[in-house]
């Protein structure tokens, strides 16, 4: 394909450009529908939006997933709350809802900087040639965020594009948005995250080597370190699935802790891995939090905590027995996909 057709290169469909390389380039395509978001999490809100603009793509126009990076709070607020995934997934996650391209826009002071007509004149209209946009209610751009929806609107009006703007999804009375998918997993409510995100929601990292004390308790578990961009549930113990790059999945208890009952340290992501033994160390994984067994408590003695432990496994092992899940899964998505 010729860059007027399709720029993306690479399976997961993402183009990575500066506000100077847009002016140079574009436009980037023939025409586009453009749905515009951070999309950290890709909750069901972020959902309906780039359902929509690949829904309403038409004429030749490819639906096409602006997004940022850094997040704009890195550059212009108090800094970057912990994401909900990696750049990486979170563009691969864009590409299984339909969408053909995401443009990664780096958020520096150039992009901060420019005002809203401005923003819209050079990215949307001369750079990726939109024929249709789509936004969530919230959506804010420009110089000190001043571009509203309404805005936009007239601008479309005016410049010849398209302007769908998507109402808030509740969720339980709430607004869904990835602050509040955030704040459900620091409280430990995995299940309410799951809601909020369409998933139970994954954390990668990889596996290193600990101090053994699992073992030693009876049960061994495998330590892994979460790629440090990514938010950490809160602590506790939790019923997880433990994904192995292209492996099946494996049901799992998790622990999120300080470790209180000996020498108290940085926060730890342990997994114990039910009915499994082999070498792990390296491996590039990801943990799937299906629900909370318990909080986390001091325990007297490290006999105390290994009765524990038996107790969460037998609650982990029921749990997964009820649901059908006691068993491996075969490998899937992290993404929920396109849903009716």
């Amino acid at each position: 394909m010729t860059q007027q057709h399709s720029p993306c290169h690479g399976a997961a469909g993402t183009l990575h450009v500066t506000l100077d390389e847009l002016r140079e380039r574009g436009p980037l395509f023939h025409a586009t529908w453009v749905a515009i978001g951070n999309f950290d999490g890709l909750h069901v809100g972020h959902q309906r939006i780039l359902k929509t603009a690949v829904a309403q793509a038409a004429g030749g126009a490819a639906p096409v997933a602006l997004t940022f990076h850094p997040h704009p709070r890195a550059v212009v607020g108090s800094g970057a709350p912990p994401a909900l995934m990696t750049l990486a997934a979170r563009s691969a996650c864009i590409r299984a809802f339909g969408v053909q391209c995401t443009v990664c826009l780096r958020f520096d002071a150039d992009l901060a900087r420019l005002p809203a007509t401005d923003f819209v004149q050079a990215v949307l209209v001369k750079g990726l040639a939109a024929r249709g946009v789509v936004v969530g209610e919230n959506f804010r751009f420009g110089h000190r965020a001043q571009g509203t929806p309404q805005l936009l609107r007239e601008l479309g009006h005016r410049l010849g594009f398209a302007v769908t703007v998507v109402e808030p999804v509740r969720c339980g009375g709430d607004i869904v948005s990835s602050s509040l998918v955030r704040r459900r997993l620091l409280e430990g409510d995995v299940e309410a995250a799951a809601r909020l995100l369409d998933r139970p929601f994954r954390l990668s990292g990889r596996v290193v080597r600990g101090d053994g004390r699992g073992r030693t308790l009876g049960f061994p578990t495998a330590n892994v370190l979460p790629d440090p961009e990514l938010l950490l549930p809160g602590e506790g113990v939790y019923r997880v699935r433990f994904w192995r790059d292209g492996m099946e999945a494996l049901p799992a208890l998790a622990v999120i802790s300080s470790r209180p009952t000996f020498t108290a340290g940085p926060v730890a992501l342990e997994v114990h891995i039910l009915d499994f033994s082999g070498d792990l160390y390296g491996e590039a994984v990801e943990v799937e939090f299906l629900d909370r067994v318990r909080g986390i408590v001091r325990f007297r003695s490290a006999e105390e905590l290994r009765r524990q432990i038996q107790q969460d496994v037998a609650a982990a092992r029921a749990r997964f027995a009820a649901d059908g899940q006691g068993r491996p899964q075969p490998a899937a998505s992290s993404c929920g996909g396109p849903r009716a």
